[in-house]
């Protein structure tokens, strides 16, 4: 009975340096290929570097195109990171995080997400910010514009190290501006002092909580000012119930740790990052707003660990100059060419075929009792 053997040296040898190189011309002739939604997600971020183009001449009336790298740098860091501390400053925060959401195709990673949670044109969406990374809430709102999502907003002013703590140009301020320069339609609905009891805290002075209630009182935002954090909380849910009834809401979005919204510093770590089609059930200190959404089957979007985000979509780290738009795997993705990846099997084929052809011609050779090597 006839059984495959292959021996011959030259053969295996041939095989081995043949399928090798088809191997690895298969796996070079991958492509680069746009993912889905990618005009929307170059959009949204064209929508974040001209809203921070508008910002910086806004804030510095004086900068000029013709302005060195350098200077267009420094001039990004004072108008978007703001101080490290004033006397709107509710809590310490990381520089880097601040300076990688700055990048305007963190707003392609949002859009990214939404599509993940199944958003769609004309959906309406709950949104929570905080003042302390207002790049983050720039890539949340070009990526609602380039969808045509609706967005009901709630802040808290009040800002961690270098976010929007300038008691003069906060976070309410941006909204104003961008509003006024047709950037956006959309502002904040409500807003708070913003801390660790959403009153400002320990941390926040007098002078401190007075800035920030005359920030949102210059910018015509109903505050939300309740006694405690858990009146504080409802009187959130309440703005939001005046739009439509929780579970109508298609997504919610929560930036940072704003206490309001996750209802506990801790809660930041114990809520996953990105798409949480259901909240996973934890031993949760307090509830904030985003478990009552939670509660309606209403997918969250959290936005906590930024770096950890960033590194997942292949974007780098507190880069500046900012990096270019278009520029990630959140746009990209590599795909193998299919035409030489048959080939390159079918040759294979072929190859283990003729061995396999000559293999059996060799046994009944020697079943012969044929010389196999007169033969050649």
């Amino acid at each position: 009975m006839y059984r495959p053997t292959i021996k011959s040296n030259w053969w295996l040898g041939f095989m081995t340096l043949a399928f090798i190189a088809l191997y690895y011309w298969s796996d070079s002739s991958q492509i680069n290929e746009q993912v889905q939604y990618y005009n929307e997600k170059i959009e949204a971020a064209n929508i974040v570097s001209k809203a921070m183009d508008v910002l910086k001449y806004h804030r510095l009336p004086n900068f000029t195109e013709d302005s060195k790298e350098k200077k267009e740098t420094n001039t990004l860091i004072f108008t978007m990171l703001g101080e490290k501390d004033s006397p709107i400053t509710t809590d310490e925060g990381k520089i880097e995080d601040k300076i990688t959401v700055l990048n305007p195709n963190f707003a392609a990673v949002i859009i990214d997400m939404m599509v993940k949670t199944g958003l769609k044109e004309g959906d309406t969406i709950a949104v929570l910010l905080t003042g302390s990374m207002p790049g983050a809430n720039l890539a949340v709102f070009a990526a609602a514009k380039s969808l045509k999502l609706h967005p009901v907003v709630i802040t808290s002013v009040g800002s961690s190290w270098w976010g929007a703590n300038s008691p003069d140009f906060t976070w309410l301020d941006m909204e104003q501006v961008l509003v006024q320069e047709g950037v956006f339609n959309v502002r904040s609905s409500a807003a708070s002092i913003g801390g660790s009891d959403d009153n400002g805290g320990l941390r926040l002075s007098d002078q401190g909580r007075d800035m920030i209630i005359e920030a949102i009182d210059r910018n015509e935002i109903t505050i939300i000012q309740q006694n405690t954090l858990s009146e504080n909380i409802k009187a959130r849910l309440e703005v939001f119930r005046r739009i439509m009834p929780l579970s109508s809401y298609k997504a919610v979005i929560n930036i940072g740790g704003g206490i309001a919204s996750i209802g506990h510093r801790q809660n930041n770590n114990l809520i996953p990052n990105g798409v949480n089609i259901h909240l996973p059930v934890k031993n949760y200190p307090n509830r904030g707003c985003v478990h009552f959404f939670a509660d309606e089957d209403v997918p969250i979007i959290h936005i906590g660990d930024v770096q950890r985000i960033a590194r997942k979509y292949g974007l780098p780290i507190a880069q500046l100059p900012l990096p270019k738009i278009g520029v990630g795997k959140v746009y990209i993705q590599p795909k193998y060419n299919l035409t030489i990846a048959t080939i390159a099997f079918l040759l294979m084929f072929i190859i283990l075929v003729v061995v396999k052809y000559f293999d059996h011609k060799s046994y009944k050779w020697r079943e012969e009792k044929v010389d196999t090597d007169t033969i050649i």
